[in-house]
C-alpha cells in the first residue's frame, strides 16, 4: 500500500458494501437535524398518563363538591411544542399564571380560558345556560374572586397526582402576567402542554398546563417507563369518598301509630271512612325502610318532632307491613 493511501482497496469495497441486515432492524429512519424536538412525544409517556387520570378524578371530585353540582373534568391529549407557539394559541384574555415546580428547575405555566372562568361563576350561582360574554372584557371581581378559588382546588389535586412519582412544591404566580411582555418561559423552548377540559351543565371550559422540557429532562425516563401503578397514599381518595357518601340524601320516617289490616279490608276503603290506631308506646324512625331508633313524639319551637330516646336492635329486612300514620 503507498504511504499516501488511507484505506487499501479492499477496505474500501468493504466500507461501500450494504452492511447486513441485524435481526430486529427497524431499516433507516429519517433524522431532521433543524427540528429540537424529542425524539418522544407526550403519549408514549405511561407514568405521565396515570398522573394525568388521578388528576383528572381529584379535580372532578374537588370541584363537584365546591360548585355542588356534576362536573367532569377530562384530559384533552398533551403535545411537544415551543413555547411561543402555545402562547399564540390561546384565547385572548385568557389567565395566564407563572408556577413553580421545585424541585425541577425552572418555571411552568397555568392557562385558564376565559369561558371556563364564566361558566364556573355561572354554575356556582346557580346559572349554567347564559351566553358567554365576549372574550375581548377584562375579568371581573367576582371572575377573578373565582380564579383564585380553582387555583386552592387545582394545585393540592395537581401535587398529590404527581406525588407517587415525585413530590412537587408547586407555588403559582399571584397575578395573571401577559405572556407576550412577560416570558416566563424562553420563547423558543420545547413545552410539553397538556390540556383540559371541565364540562358542566350548560358549557365548561379548558385550561392548559405548560412544562419545560428543561425541567422534565431529568425525570424523561420514569415518565416514559411509570414509577409506580397507583398513587402510593389514598387517604384523600378515602376521605372523599366517605364525604360523599356522608352528604348521600336519605328518607327517614317517624312511625307514631301502627296498626294490622287486611287485604280485604284496605281494598273496600271508602273516602269518609274513620280509621281507629292504637297509639304506640314509642314513635319509631325508619331509614330507607329499616327500623333504626325509637324516639318521643312531641313539638320543638312549633314543629312537630321526635325526641330519640334510643337505637333499635339491626334487622335483615324493612318493618311489617301494615297501615300506617
Amino acid at each position: 500500500m503507498a504511504r499516501d493511501e488511507l484505506v487499501t482497496p479492499d477496505e474500501l469495497s468493504a466500507l461501500l458494501d450494504a452492511a447486513p441486515a441485524r435481526p430486529g432492524a427497524r431499516g433507516v429512519e429519517p433524522y431532521d437535524l433543524a427540528s429540537r424536538l424529542p425524539a418522544q412525544d407526550g403519549a408514549d409517556l405511561p407514568a405521565l398518563a396515570r398522573i394525568t387520570e388521578y388528576f383528572c378524578e381529584g379535580f372532578t371530585r374537588s370541584l363537584g363538591r365546591y360548585l355542588g353540582r356534576d362536573t367532569l373534568v377530562s384530559a384533552r391529549g398533551s403535545q411537544l411544542r415551543e413555547y411561543r407557539d402555545f402562547v399564540h394559541s390561546l384565547p385572548e384574555r385568557a389567565s395566564v399564571r407563572g408556577l413553580e415546580l421545585a424541585p425541577l428547575p425552572g418555571n411552568g405555566v397555568l392557562a385558564l380560558e376565559p369561558g371556563l372562568l364564566f361558566t364556573v361563576v355561572e354554575s356556582f350561582f346557580g346559572g349554567g345556560r347564559a351566553t358567554a360574554p365576549s372574550g375581548s372584557r377584562d375579568l371581573t371581581p367576582t371572575e377573578r374572586r373565582m380564579l383564585g378559588n380553582l387555583l386552592e382546588l387545582l394545585l393540592p389535586e395537581l401535587k398529590t397526582a404527581w406525588s407517587p412519582l415525585l413530590p412537587l412544591s408547586l407555588g403559582v404566580a399571584p397575578s395573571d402576567v401577559d405572556p407576550l411582555l412577560v416570558s416566563l418561559i424562553d420563547p423558543v423552548e420545547i413545552v410539553l402542554v397538556q390540556s383540559f377540559e371541565v364540562a358542566l351543565l350548560g358549557g365548561g371550559g379548558d385550561f392548559h398546563l405548560a412544562l419545560p422540557m428543561s425541567a422534565l429532562q431529568g425525570i424523561w425516563p420514569a415518565l416514559r417507563a411509570g414509577a409506580s401503578s397507583a398513587p402510593a397514599d389514598d387517604g384523600a381518595w378515602r376521605a372523599a369518598l366517605k364525604a360523599r357518601l356522608l352528604d348521600s340524601p336519605l328518607t327517614l320516617r317517624a312511625e307514631v301509630a301502627r296498626r294490622q289490616s287486611t287485604l280485604r279490608r284496605v281494598l273496600t276503603l271508602q273516602v269518609g271512612e274513620v280509621l281507629t290506631f292504637e297509639r304506640a308506646d314509642a314513635a319509631r324512625l325508619v331509614v330507607e325502610g329499616r327500623p333504626l331508633f325509637v324516639g318521643e313524639f312531641g313539638v320543638s319551637n312549633g314543629n312537630n318532632a321526635v325526641s330519640v330516646t334510643g337505637r333499635l336492635p339491626a334487622v335483615g329486612a324493612p318493618g311489617k307491613s301494615g297501615e300506617q300514620k
